[in-house]
C-alpha cells in the first residue's frame, strides 16, 4: 500500500512539473504593487549650519601638509583616504566636514586629514 500511495505521489509531482514545463508563452512578471504609498517627506532643512569650507582652490592656500598614507599601514579603508586626499588636496579643501572641527581650528575637510583626525 505504502509503495503505491509513494509512485502516486511521484506521478502527480511529474505531472505538475510537466505542465508547468510545457507553457508555449513566456511567463509575465508580475505586476507592480499598487502606488498606495505616498512619496516620501521632503528633506528638512539642516538644524546646524554648514562647517567652513574653502569656496576655492586658490583660497585654500597654503594648503597644509597632509600625513603619508603609509601612517595607516594596518588600515587599508583609511590608507586609502589619505592616499586619495593627497592626490586632490584643492578638491578635499572645497569640502566641509560635517564632525565640525572648526572648533578645533579646522577651515575644511582637507585640514582633517593634516592629522590623524581624518582616520576618525
Amino acid at each position: 500500500m505504502l509503495r503505491h500511495t509513494l509512485l502516486l505521489a511521484a506521478a502527480l509531482g511529474l505531472a505538475g512539473f510537466a505542465t508547468s514545463c510545457s507553457r508555449s508563452e513566456p511567463e509575465r512578471a508580475p505586476a507592480p504593487p499598487p502606488a498606495h504609498r505616498t512619496a516620501p517627506p521632503a528633506p528638512q532643512a539642516a538644524s546646524r549650519p554648514i562647517p567652513p569650507f574653502h569656496e576655492s582652490a586658490e583660497a585654500a592656500r597654503p594648503l597644509p601638509r597632509i600625513l603619508p598614507a603609509e601612517y595607516f599601514r594596518g588600515y587599508p579603508i583609511v590608507q586609502q583616504a589619505y592616499r586619495i586626499a593627497g592626490r586632490i588636496p584643492e578638491v578635499i579643501a572645497q569640502q566641509p566636514c560635517f564632525c565640525y572641527c572648526d572648533k578645533f581650528g579646522h577651515r575644511s575637510l582637507l585640514d582633517c586629514f593634516a592629522s590623524d583626525h581624518g582616520a576618525g
